[in-house]
């Protein structure tokens, strides 16, 4: 990794045109190696990138995200499933991130047709025990999944 990483509009730029032409209409720009013990990235959203409910804890590690530009809905969810919290997060504010605990089900909708989050978290990063789906919300792929991006949306307007 570089010594110095800048976070300037080139970047981002080009993270915005990579996430929108992604087939998951996302991508994430590491900052770290996968083994380091603080993760930080961009993380760069397109609308209609699904992002499903999930949690922690199995890998137990806190996560920060603040909004760097446009809007996102962040969801917290209760045990069941059913939606605990919304919050609607901007680079414009009031709200501009969220900070989370281990084992909280969350997941975030893009409400603006970009945008980008710096996210941090503990590491090192194992995609086998990352995340734990929920199970009463579709996975990516899954033909509700539009449905669900829409019903995440209608909870913002």
């Amino acid at each position: 990794m570089q010594e110095i990483q800048i976070i300037d509009s080139n970047l981002i730029e080009s993270l915005i045109k990579k996430a929108q032409t992604a087939e998951r209409k996302r991508t994430n720009h590491n900052f770290h190696e996968p083994a380091e013990v603080y993760q930080r990235f961009l993380n760069v959203l397109s609308k209609d990138t699904y992002i499903p409910p999930h949690r922690h804890l199995l890998d137990p590690k806190p996560e920060t995200f603040v909004v760097l530009e446009g809007e996102i809905g962040f969801l917290i969810f209760q045990e069941n499933g059913e939606i605990k919290e919304a919050h609607k997060l901007s680079a414009s504010g009031p709200k501009r991130g969220i900070d989370l605990q281990p084992g909280v089900w969350h997941s975030l909708v893009c409400l603006s047709q970009n945008a980008v989050c710096f996210e941090g978290k503990s590491g090192p990063y194992d995609p086998t025990i990352d995340k734990e789906f929920h199970s009463k919300y579709p996975l990516e792929g899954d033909p509700k999944v539009n449905e669900t991006i829409a019903w995440y949306e209608s909870l913002f307007v």
